[in-house]
């Protein structure tokens, strides 16, 4: 089966430390703090070892319907600049298979964080089906700017509220899993 490469960036300024922003891309089993579900993403589940390191394995999609989940591991981790993701989803429909490799880079400028996301995507699909890729890209590029939109929003709308005693969140302790001062 023939295979294709595609990748895109997805970069935002968001108003949050790396720190910060580093721990709730770290914490898979509480995105739904500030990631919501979607029609691809429900959940993040069966994280471990845990809190997430370099090795980590997690079951991703939607755990609980199967041919919608897939198993993914954490092969970059070095807090608070970088932490990259791999997992593969097979998208029986069309008989395709996507290897995904996520790499998030964390650079601080000033009171902002710049936040990269690079998606790499090679998809291996039958020939005559290869017209449907761009489905499966404008699928995936879909939950990416939804991702990153969620992400900053949900760190700025935080940022501007008054922190918990111990923690670096504020309101409710949000985050305060991987986030807790030592």
């Amino acid at each position: 089966m023939p295979t294709l490469q595609w990748h895109k960036l997805y970069a935002s300024s968001i108003e949050a430390p790396p720190s910060v922003l580093f721990g709730l891309l770290a914490d898979m089993p509480n995105y739904g703090r500030w990631l919501p579900g979607s029609s691809a993403y429900g959940r993040t589940t069966e994280v471990n070892p845990y809190p997430v390191r370099l090795g980590t394995r997690y079951h991703d999609g939607k755990p609980n319907e199967p041919g919608k989940d897939w198993w993914g591991s954490v092969t970059g981790f070095q807090p608070p600049g970088s932490l990259d993701f791999h997992h593969v989803i097979h998208i029986t429909q069309v008989r395709a298979r996507v290897d995904v490799h996520i790499h998030y880079s964390l650079e601080q400028d000033g009171d902002r964080t710049n936040v990269n996301r690079w998606l790499v995507l090679d998809i291996s699909m039958p020939f005559l089906l290869r017209p449907l890729r761009r489905i499966i890209t404008g699928r995936f590029d879909q939950e990416n700017i939804r991702t990153m939109a969620t992400l900053k929003t949900y760190a700025e709308t935080q940022a501007k509220q008054p922190p918990a005693p111990g923690s670096l969140w504020p309101r409710r302790g949000a985050g305060a899993s991987c986030m807790r001062s030592r």
